[in-house]
Formats: structure tokens, C-alpha cells, sequence
């Protein structure tokens, strides 16, 4: 049997929002509520006590920045979030593209068993 392999390409950046107190948060609330403000798909992939890490697609890093404040003021409304004196947002970075051709032809698996059951 065969793989197969389908390579996408997204155009996203990496938000995250740290200082805030967060308890029994609702993931989609926040993503609708970033969606709305930012009007482009926001996806949560990372929650802790104090921060919380999104996907945002199509947008530059450069836009998220100029609207810093409304960002965390829109955060602000979702239930399980509240704002402290250290809200901030500490990363809005944009994905790094790879080269097509630089992809190798066979998946590079980190993973132990299937380096070993290759052999």
C-alpha cells in the first residue's frame, strides 16, 4: 500500500496573549470573538493558566500589532478570561514558508517504533 502525502500551504500567523487569569474557558467564544474583530479564521491551539495561543490566517503580523489593544479588549469578553495589569501580547509572528523542493521525498519520522519498523 501506498502513501500518499497532501501539502498545503496556509498563510498564518501565531498570536499569543500572556498575563491574563484564565479558568474554564470556552475556545470557540474566543475564536468567534477574534474572528469578528480581525475578520479572518482564528483557531486557539494552546491554553494555559496565564496566556493563550492562537492561529490567525491571512493577516499580517504587522495588523495584529496595530491593533494590540483591541485584540485583548475583544479577549477580554470571553467568559474564563480575565485581564490582569501584565496583559500583553508577546508574539505575533508569521509562519515560515519552506521550499517545495526542499521537502524530502520520504516522510523523516521522529518517532522511535517507526524508525524502527522501517528496518
Amino acid at each position: 500500500m501506498e502513501n500518499q502525502y497532501i501539502i498545503a500551504h496556509a498563510d498564518k500567523s501565531v498570536l499569543k496573549i500572556s498575563g491574563l487569569e484564565i479558568k474554564g474557558l470556552n475556545t470557540a467564544q474566543i475564536e468567534e470573538l477574534l474572528a469578528a474583530r480581525m475578520k479572518t479564521a482564528v483557531r486557539v491551539i494552546g491554553v494555559t493558566g496565564d496566556a493563550i495561543e492562537m492561529d490567525v490566517y491571512n493577516i499580517d503580523p504587522e495588523q495584529i500589532r496595530r491593533d494590540e489593544r483591541g485584540l485583548i479588549e475583544a479577549v477580554s469578553l470571553a467568559e474564563g478570561i480575565r485581564l490582569t495589569d501584565l496583559t500583553k501580547m508577546v508574539c505575533g509572528e508569521k509562519i515560515v514558508d519552506v521550499d517545495f523542493d526542499s521537502i524530502p521525498d520520504q516522510p523523516l519520522s521522529a518517532c522511535a517504533r517507526e524508525r524502527w519498523i522501517k528496518w
